[in-house]
């Protein structure tokens, strides 16, 4: 007997070093799980270039982080970390992840220059890869079927990596989920022995949350407009006017 019950929702985040997709959606993942949403990350380098950790440590701490999160985590091989290429055959190789998933949603790392070079390429080369993931006819990815992402959004690793507010952002309620947040954050030991990542994450949410009238919230910049069949569609606004 068929079940008429529908997959759930898959969410796809994508980061170019171990803890990058924890540090800067790591709340909002943990929200959507919380609501049934099958999470999957990938992640493109294993650390090799890090001032702390060595690629082992990394690989194992983002994975027990995935175990934490209930979320699949897969490694791609990209030329490795600090050497990660914004190129055709790289969007390629994420592309074909994206129709083996078939994520509704993407979540990405911000393309704003002022971070590390890695995070700007897999920016990149996320955006690219959706576009790709969508045409039949690329040689490559013809053993599985083409596949459109519904939304691309993306996530600010740190605070220099947050586009300019030149229109909204979407900001998610992850208060329920901080405590686990933190749990989540404090799986990447090896990054913080120089500096206090979660305080600097912390606070952001907790101002991105004082903004909009709750604890805390992590912020999605959108990558392109939205349609809504009627106004009574939108979500509340975080402004009270």
């Amino acid at each position: 007997m068929e079940s008429n019950v529908p997959p759930p929702l898959r969410i796809l985040a994508i980061g170019a070093h171990p803890d990058d997709i924890e540090f800067g959606c790591g709340g909002v993942l943990l929200t959507e799980a919380a609501r049934g949403r099958a999470i999957s990350l990938c992640v493109c380098s294993r650390g090799e270039s890090a001032s702390n950790g060595t690629p082992d440590e990394r690989e194992a701490e983002a994975r027990s982080a995935a175990e934490l999160l209930g979320a699949s985590i897969e490694f791609l091989e990209m030329g490795g970390d600090c050497r990660v290429e914004s190129s055709r055959a790289n969007a390629i190789a994420l592309a074909g992840r994206i129709r083996k998933l078939q994520p509704a949603i993407l979540l990405v790392p911000t393309r704003t220059t002022n971070q590390h070079p890695d995070h700007v390429a897999v920016g990149q080369l996320s955006e690219m890869a959706a576009r790709l993931a969508r045409y039949g006819g690329i040689e490559e990815l013809r053993d599985r079927p083409p596949h459109s992402v519904s939304h691309c959004l993306a996530y600010a690793v740190t605070p220099a990596a947050e586009p300019p507010r030149t229109g909204p952002i979407l900001r998610i309620d992850i208060s329920a989920q901080f405590d686990r947040w933190v749990q989540l954050m404090e799986r990447h030991q090896t990054q913080l022995r120089t500096r206090n990542y979660i305080e600097l994450q912390t606070a952001r949410a907790r101002l991105l949350g004082l903004e909009a009238g709750v604890e805390y919230a992590q912020a999605l910049f959108p990558t392109d407009d939205f349609l809504f069949a009627t106004l009574g569609d939108l979500p509340p606004s975080v402004r009270l006017f």
